[in-house]
């Protein structure tokens, strides 16, 4: 089968990329802090961090990878914006002047921005199963080991 004659240049961006066998040196996240408090999310200091994690992890950072990179800060300040929202009028609001009651729109907001900022995660191999040499290290009950094999 004959290949493309554009493939070459997936084929050799990748083997141009630094293979990396080592982890980058264990630096404190700076960005951490707003998991726990929301009101501290810093963007530019987010990007900054996740810029120079990937520099150390590929070498490089290309255009798309920083663009992916504000798309990701894009949608993890929507997802923090929505849980202060959240905090501040709780998971269920009253509509049509207290007459109906449902859940809160920013429950859903939060939600899809959260799968949004997972799935860019994943492009910038930014979660530990997108890695390469990623190796769940579930283990598997004797019990069911032994039904799995079989008589």
């Amino acid at each position: 089968m004959k290949l493309p004659e554009n493939l070459h240049i997936i084929r050799e961006r990748h083997s141009k990329r630094p293979q990396v066998d080592v982890l980058p040196e264990q630096v404190p996240d700076p960005t951490s802090n707003w998991l726990e408090q929301p009101e501290r999310w810093d963007r530019t200091v987010f990007i900054d961090y996740a810029c120079s994690y990937l520099r150390q992890k590929n070498g490089s950072i290309d255009t798309a990878d920083s663009h992916l990179l504000s798309m990701l800060a894009s949608q993890i300040e929507i997802y923090v914006q929505s849980i202060l929202k959240l905090r501040a009028e709780g998971l269920v609001i009253t509509f049509n002047g207290g007459s109906t009651v449902g859940p809160n729109p920013h429950m859903a907001i939060a939600d899809r921005a959260l799968y949004r900022s997972m799935q860019v995660m994943k492009e910038l191999e930014l979660s530990p199963k997108a890695r390469d040499g990623y190796q769940s290290k579930r283990q598997i009950s004797p019990a069911i080991s032994s039904l799995l094999d079989g008589p």
